[in-house]
C-alpha cells in the first residue's frame, strides 16, 4: 500500500474538511465549500500518500458522504514483471518537478568543477517504506525500489535516465569513544544483538564491513585511525538522512557491568559520479561486490568495499 483515494459525493454539508499534514506543512480540502460552488453535482476527490497525516473535522450540518480506497502497487509477477518497469508507473508529484531537477541536475554534471575528481551524492529519503527486518533476507530492500514515491521517484528515475545507478542502503552513525562521528552503510537490517561483542565497546565499523558493507565519511569529519576503515568512501548529502524509516538495533556490552547500547540506521539513497568530462566511469555494484570478496579473502576485511 502506497497511499489513499478519498472520492466525496456531492451532499449538501457543511464542516467535515480534510485536513493532511508532512514534513511541518498543512493543506487542507473543505470538500462541503469546494462542492456547492460548482453548478452542477460533482463528486471530489483527494489522493494522499501513505505516511501524510489525516483529519477530518467535525461535520456541522449535512451529510458527509464518501468512499475511501487503498492504494496499492501490483505485485504481479508474471513475464512483464520486474525492477525496471515496476519503476516506470512509480507515484511521482507533477512532472514539471521532475524536469527541474533533471535540468539542475544536468547543470552540475557539465560543470567541471562539481566533483571534478568524482564522488558519491546521497539522498535521505522522504517517505517511509516497508523495510524487511529479517537479516537472513538477501535482498531486503529490494521492494522499497519498486515502492519509491513523491520526490524519492524523481531523483531515483532521473538519475536512471541519466545513465546512473542509484543504490539504497541503511545508513549507520555513532560516536566512536574518541568523541569523533563515523558512518557506514550496507544493504540490509544489521541484528547487532547476535554479533560478537569486543570488551566495553561494539566496534559498529568492524560489524558492519564483516557483513558486507563500508565505513563513509563527511568531508569535514575526522578519521578515527583506532576505530575507522582505512580508505573510507568520502559523500556529499544532497538532502539530509531522516528518520522515517528509522531502525533500532539493541545489543549489549560487557564492561565491569552490562549496558545496553543501541543502533540506528536510516534508509537512504547512494549515487556514485565518475570523473568531470567521465562522468559514467564509476564502479558498478557487481564491481564492488567482487573488489569486496577479494580484499575479504586477502586483507581480512581490513579494506571491505562491497555496495551491492
Amino acid at each position: 500500500m502506497f497511499g489513499s483515494l478519498v472520492v466525496v459525493f456531492p451532499t449538501p454539508h457543511e464542516g467535515g474538511a480534510l485536513f493532511l499534514r508532512h514534513r511541518g506543512q498543512e493543506w487542507v480540502f473543505d470538500s462541503g465549500r469546494e462542492l456547492t460552488t460548482l453548478h452542477q453535482p460533482t463528486i471530489g476527490y483527494v489522493m494522499f500518500f501513505s505516511d501524510v497525516e489525516h483529519e477530518v473535522a467535525p461535520v456541522i450540518s449535512g451529510h458527509r458522504v464518501t468512499l475511501t480506497y487503498n492504494l496499492y502497487f501490483d505485485d504481479d509477477d508474471g513475464p512483464g514483471s520486474s525492477k525496471d518497469s515496476a519503476s516506470e508507473h512509480l507515484s511521482l508529484p507533477p512532472a514539471v518537478n521532475e524536469n527541474a531537477f533533471r535540468q539542475s541536475f544536468q547543470g552540475l554534471l557539465e560543470n567541471p568543477e562539481f566533483l571534478a575528481s568524482g564522488g558519491t551524492l546521497a539522498f535521505g529519503l522522504r517517505h517511509v517504506y516497508p523495510i524487511d527486518d529479517d537479516e537472513e533476507n538477501p535482498t531486503p530492500l529490494e521492494p522499497v525500489y519498486e515502492a519509491l514515491k513523491g520526490s524519492d521517484a524523481v531523483v531515483y528515475q532521473t538519475v536512471r535516465a541519466l545513465g546512473f545507478q542509484p543504490v539504497l542502503y541503511m545508513y549507520y552513525e555513532w560516536t566512536t569513544p574518541s568523541g569523533l562521528l563515523e558512518g557506514a552503510v550496507i544493504d540490509k537490517v544489521i541484528d547487532f544483538n547476535r554479533t560478537a561483542q569486543w570488551g566495553s565497546t561494539v566496534d559498529i565499523s568492524r560489524v558492519v564491513r564483516k557483513k558486507g558493507g563500508i565505513v563513509v565519511c563527511q568531508e569535514n569529519w575526522e578519521i578515527d585511525e583506532d576505530y575507522g576503515s582505512e580508505n573510507p568512501e568520502t559523500v556529499e548529502w544532497v538532502t539530509p538522512v531522516t528518520t522515517f524509516n528509522r531502525k533500532e538495533g539493541a545489543y549489549a556490552t560487557y564492561g565491569n557491568e552490562p549496558v545496553l547500547e543501541f543502533a540506528y540506521a536510516d534508509l537512504c539513497l547512494f549515487v556514485r559520479i565518475g570523473k568531470a568530462g567521465e562522468r559514467l566511469v564509476y564502479p558498478s555494484r557487481s564491481q564492488l561486490r567482487k573488489e569486496w570478496e577479494e580484499e575479504r579473502k586477502t586483507s581480512g576485511f581490513r579494506r571491505c568495499r562491497w555496495m551491492d
